[in-house]
Order: structure tokens, then sequence, then C-alpha cells
């Protein structure tokens, strides 16, 4: 049986910015996506994450490595991989004459649709992010996540093989958030190829079949959202509120985060969470116990975040 081909890989790939000081915005990264599922880089502002995705949308020349979309070279075959992609550039501006319905409808045509098909896909790209009633507006009247909606229904109308979006949900309230979520697992569901980057962890927790953590240019993590988890020893976080000096002796070998008068406690397992949450309690203190989140194990992984008996040590 043939392998299944990915539908974007990267060998080595790396850039360097050339300016009064060199800055090396990818090192060496190797992604292998499959496709039909949605893969998300994860990552601190200026991790690389935009570079990336403008090195394999054909948009910026790498300084070495190699990066292929469905098979194709995106340094050699530029042509052939803009066939086959849609882009939302992060904050990226809308015309404000244009309405959703051309934004939809006319780059959809642009891409080789017949009048039939275009209006088909503009619909229900326009319906799904919840613009349909306002179709025929202005992107002049509409409020920054309506036009960040309209253009991620652009894309959606596309019909594109792969879709690359860079931030999408940055900008929108809670509810739109969630509902370009829907969207993106049910494109996914259809068979398409989603490359996402974002900065927000619980994006990234719901919506990706895979994803890798990227900070300062350099690959730290990838797998699905589990794998990730498993890579660092405790599984558990209790966070205690109250006078935390009676915890400094009772909890001191244990690896925490303080935020004033809140600490965040890091254990291996439920058994040691549930009898911190015990001792806690009986000292006078709120405390809850839960499974780590990936917020948890990104801070933990790119060191972005000093521990409380680090700062004692």
């Amino acid at each position: 049986m043939a392998e299944k081909m990915d539908a974007v890989k990267t060998v080595d790939l790396a850039k360097i910015y050339h300016g009064k000081e060199p800055v090396n915005a990818l090192k060496g990264v190797n992604i292998e996506i499959k496709k039909g599922e949605l893969f998300t880089l994860l990552g601190p502002n200026g991790a690389g994450k935009t570079t990336f995705l403008r090195i394999i949308s054909t948009q910026l020349l790498p300084t070495s490595g190699e990066a292929y979309v469905l098979g194709f070279n995106a340094l050699d075959q530029a042509e052939k991989v803009r066939e086959h992609i849609a882009v939302v550039p992060q904050d990226v501006a809308t015309y404000g004459n244009f309405t959703p319905w051309e934004y939809c409808y006319y780059f959809s045509l642009l891409r080789g649709m017949t009048k039939q098909k275009a209006t088909e896909t503009a619909e229900k790209a326009l319906k799904a992010v919840e613009l349909w009633s306002l179709r025929n507006r202005t992107c002049a009247a509409l409020s920054g996540g309506e036009k960040k909606r309209a253009i991620i229904a652009s894309v959606l109308a596309s019909d594109a093989d792969v879709l690359m979006l860079d931030e999408p949900t940055s900008g929108l309230d809670a509810m739109a958030r969630r509902k370009v979520w829907t969207v993106l697992r049910e494109m996914v569901e259809q068979g398409k190829t989603i490359l996402l980057t974002t900065h927000i962890m619980e994006e990234a927790e719901m919506v990706s079949d895979r994803l890798a953590i990227i900070s300062k240019g350099e690959l730290i993590s990838q797998g699905t959202v589990e794998e990730i988890k498993s890579s660092v020893k405790e599984k558990f976080r209790v966070v205690v509120e109250g006078n935390l000096n009676s915890l400094d002796k009772m909890f001191n070998s244990n690896s925490s985060v303080r935020f004033g008068n809140k600490r965040i406690i890091y254990v291996k397992d439920g058994d040691e969470a549930i009898e911190l949450v015990r001792k806690s309690l009986k000292a006078g203190l709120k405390a809850e116990a839960s499974p780590i989140t990936l917020e948890d194990v990104f801070v933990k992984l790119v060191g972005g975040e000093e521990n409380e008996n680090q700062k004692n040590d």
C-alpha cells in the first residue's frame, strides 16, 4: 500500500532576518501535517509561527531547508502550491466598500469556480460564520469581529484543499471564537486540511488533532494534546488561596508558581493532589484540584515562568 502523502512537510526549515542584528526566526524546523487533520502551531508572540506559515504559503523564501505542500515544493513549484491553498493572514484588513458576499463570491470566481458553484459556496460559508444576514452590508459598516469573520468566510468558500489561518480568532469575542472553532472542525470532517497558528491555549486544546509548540524559532514539542501533556511528570494542579506561609514548609518539594495570595502547585498524581487539598483545607485555605492544562505544560516547556522553588534556591 502506498504511503499517504503529507499535506504539509518541512525539512530543516530555517529563516534568518538580516538587519543590524540577525534574527533566527526559524531554526531547523521539521513538521509533518497529515491530510485531513487540523494542526495547530502554538507559541508566544515572536515565536516564528507567522514566518513558518508565510514560507509554506509561498509568501516568503527560507534561508535554508525545504517546504512541501501536497508534494509540491513551495520554492520551485509556488504556482502549484497556490492552486491548493487559501490563507488568512494575521491582522488582515478588509476593503471598506466590499461586502461579505462579494468577498466570498468574487474570490471564489477568481479561483476558477463556476458562478453556480461560487454562489453555493459563498452562501454556505457566510451562514457558517453567521454573516448571512449581513452579507450585503459594506465592511466599513461592520464591527471588527464581523470583518474578521468575513475574511474567514472567504477562505472557507474557496474550497481549497489546505487552509492556512494565522491567528484567525484574535480579537473575536468568546461566542464568535467558538463558532469559528465549530466551522473549522466541520471543514476537517469534510476532508480539508487546516493549519492554524495561535497563542490561545484553549483554542489549541479544543480544536487540534495534533499540534506543535514553537518558541524562539525552535520546535519544542509536537503530537496530540495528550501526548504533549504526558511529556511532563506532573499530571495534576492544585490551586490554593489564602495565607500561603503555612504551605512553604509542607509542600516545598513540589513545583509551584505564586500569584499574590494564590499558588498553583503541580503534583504527580491524583492521590497527591487530594492529600494537598485536604491539608490546605485543614490549614484554613481554599483549595481545588484538577488535571494539568495545556497552558501549564506550555509554560513549563518553553521556560517562560519561574517556579517558586527556583526563586528560593
